[in-house]
This record gives structure tokens, C-alpha cells and sequence, in this order.
């Protein structure tokens, strides 16, 4: 420090007495003031140091699964296949977090936007249709097949894919082909769509199940629907009973719902056995018209009047039974003069039973 002092052109030259003590007095003064200076530069770099390489951050919650919530005495998926489900949506969802507000949703969980084919469950195949357009309410039509028809049908013959755009539906096509529909197998019983597994049995115990675990959706918070032509409008009546409450509505297209009106019907006998033998497993369960008192979802049914394979009398016979019931202004049923059993029939329906279910969307 006295040697900068020695070497700074102040201009003052120390001649007089006093001098040696205002040198001095100098000297102490820029001291101070010079440590004071490194001082503050030495904070200041500090804190600088400190917010490059130590920014706060506020732990990001960790993301809600959510559970199965139909009640089932079989574990439909394993506790391996479960977690790891658990895991690839909790992936998802994390994935999600970054984006802005507007234009967030809840992600759908091991599958794609667009198609997603050939998912697998208990042997039986299914495919799931995500629209770019999806709302956030997860609103869902299972599509069911008719007899013998292979799931792919629904998007080859009508147009549901462009419907399911138009107004943000998800759609889950199960592979169900031959099935009633049916709750149990019995001793007399020579048709079985699955090994062990009756049609009714595997939506109610396996497939909704599967589809809340895997993929978040079909959950009672959401815009759950049916539709189904055929033996398929027998399986929309069937599952609403069986899984009350779960879905808002349903559409059913050419449906059979009373088999005890129809006791020589060979797909029936071939599944309950003899109706003269067995006429409780007829009227029984199994039979919608029978259970009206217990029914709950929005239906819209439609049948043409020149059907040859289901009589017309069997959806309207069902709609007049809910009427009865007190359930007229949530049933809607539509008779086509002229159609017949047929693609051109049904996906003429598509659209009426959409704007139908968008009247009870929340």
C-alpha cells in the first residue's frame, strides 16, 4: 500500500513538518476504503457463483394413478403386468407436466394417438382409436361387434373413425365374435366364444378392468358409452346391467333383448341349452327385457322393419318395457321403414346415436 502511494503522482510532496502525519493519515483512509471495496467484490461474486450453480426448484408432485374401480372377485391383470402399467402411465403423465395450460390433457396411457392395434387380454385382441381432438373429459364408445364379425367391420363398412373425430370420441373395439354375451357356461352348452372365460363374465371381470389399469379410461368420471349392432345391441343392454352405472349411454342397433320370444333361436339354444329344459336360464339373468327395473343408462334404440335375421319386435318390445318402467325420457327408439340387416343400416345410425349421447355429456 505505501509503496502505491510512493508511485502515485498525487501531486503533494510531504516538505513540512505536518506532512509525515497526513501521509500517514492518508494511507490509513485508502486502506480502509480499498479493503472495503474487495470485500464487496468478493460478495458479489459469490452470489453470483451461488444463482449459477444453485437455482431453487420446486419438486414437481408426483402424478395420481388412477385405480380399478369395478369391484371383481377375479384379479384381472397380474400384479407384475399392474405395476408396470402403473409405471408407463406415471411416465405419461410426467411427460405431460411441461406443457402449457391450454393445451393440456390427460395423456392416455400405453396408447397412440391415431390407432393402437391388436392390444391382447385373456387371448382376446382389441384396438383403441385416439382422435387428435380427444377432449378432456375421456369420452369413450365401446363399439361391439355383431355375430361373427371381426371388430375391424365397424371401421371398414361405416364411418366411425370420422365421427369419433368429429366429436372427440376414444373407441375400444373388442374382438368379441361369437358371444351372447352370455354370464355362465353350462353342461349343455356347445358354443363358447373363449375356453373359460362367458362373453358377459370377460367385459365385466376382465376387459373394463384392464381398460381403467391400463389405459386410464372407461373410469366413472368420464363420458362412458356403448354401441352395438346385432347380437352387439344384446351386449350394450347386458353390460349396462351388469356394470351399473358406469356408462352415461348406449346405442343398440338390430338388438335381441327377450330370447324367450324367440325359443327355437339355435345361437340361443346353443349357449343355454333347450329352452323347454332350462327355461330359467332364458328368463333368467341373462334376459334383458327381464331386468328392466334395474336399468339406469340412456338408450337409443333402432331397428329397420324389413330386419329377416332379428325381428323389429324385439327393440321396440324393450323400449315399450322401459316406458313402462318410467324410463321414457331418457330411451329414444327409431323404426327405418325398409332397412334390413345390414352395414348400410347401421352406420346410417352412427350419427344419431352421437348427437344422442351429447345430450347427456357434462
Amino acid at each position: 500500500m505505501i509503496e502505491f502511494l510512493k508511485n502515485t503522482s498525487l501531486g503533494v510532496e510531504f516538505r513540512s513538518s505536518t506532512q509525515p502525519t497526513i501521509y500517514l493519515l492518508t494511507i490509513f483512509v485508502l486502506s480502509i476504503f480499498l479493503a472495503s471495496c474487495a470485500t464487496s467484490n468478493e460478495t458479489n461474486s459469490t452470489i453470483s457463483s451461488n444463482l449459477t450453480t444453485e437455482p431453487s426448484a420446486t419438486p414437481e408432485p408426483e402424478p395420481t394413478l388412477t385405480p380399478n374401480l369395478i369391484e371383481s372377485s377375479v384379479t384381472p391383470l397380474s400384479l407384475s403386468e399392474t405395476s408396470k402399467s402403473r409405471q408407463e402411465t406415471a411416465s405419461k403423465f410426467d411427460r405431460s407436466s411441461s406443457m402449457p395450460e391450454s393445451e393440456s390433457k390427460p395423456k392416455i396411457a400405453n396408447a397412440n394417438v391415431g390407432w393402437t392395434r391388436n392390444l391382447s387380454l385373456e387371448g382376446v385382441a382389441y384396438d383403441i382409436y385416439v382422435p387428435e381432438n380427444y377432449s378432456s373429459d375421456l369420452a369413450c364408445a365401446v363399439m361391439l361387434p355383431g355375430w361373427n364379425f371381426d371388430k375391424s367391420r365397424w371401421i371398414d363398412e361405416t364411418n366411425l373413425q370420422a365421427l369419433a373425430d368429429e366429436y372427440g370420441y376414444i373407441l375400444l373395439l373388442p374382438q368379441m365374435e361369437q358371444t351372447l354375451y352370455e354370464s355362465a357356461y353350462y353342461p349343455e352348452t356347445e358354443m363358447r366364444w373363449h375356453p373359460s372365460i362367458p362373453g358377459g363374465e370377460f367385459m365385466r371381470r376382465y376387459f373394463i378392468p384392464a381398460m381403467q389399469q391400463r389405459h386410464g379410461l372407461l373410469v366413472p368420471s368420464q363420458h362412458n358409452t356403448l354401441i352395438g349392432l346385432s347380437t352387439g345391441g344384446r351386449g350394450v343392454a347386458l353390460i349396462a346391467l351388469e356394470n351399473s352405472g358406469l356408462f352415461v349411454a348406449g346405442a343398440s342397433f338390430s338388438g335381441d333383448f327377450s330370447q324367450d320370444n324367440m325359443t327355437d333361436d339355435r345361437l340361443m339354444t346353443a349357449v343355454y341349452g333347450d329352452y323347454h329344459l332350462y327355461p330359467e336360464r332364458w328368463t333368467g339373468r341373462d334376459n334383458p327385457q327381464r331386468r328392466v327395473s334395474e336399468w339406469q343408462m340412456s338408450l337409443y334404440l333402432s331397428h329397420g322393419t324389413a330386419d329377416d335375421i332379428v325381428p323389429e319386435s324385439q327393440s321396440y318390445r324393450f323400449y315399450q318395457a322401459l316406458v313402462s318402467a318410467g324410463l321414457g325420457k331418457r330411451v329414444e327408439y327409431r323404426a327405418v321403414e325398409g332397412a334390413g340387416h345390414n352395414f348400410a343400416f347401421w352406420g346410417s345410425q352412427l350419427r344419431p346415436a352421437f348427437e344422442f349421447f351429447e345430450r347427456f355429456r357434462q
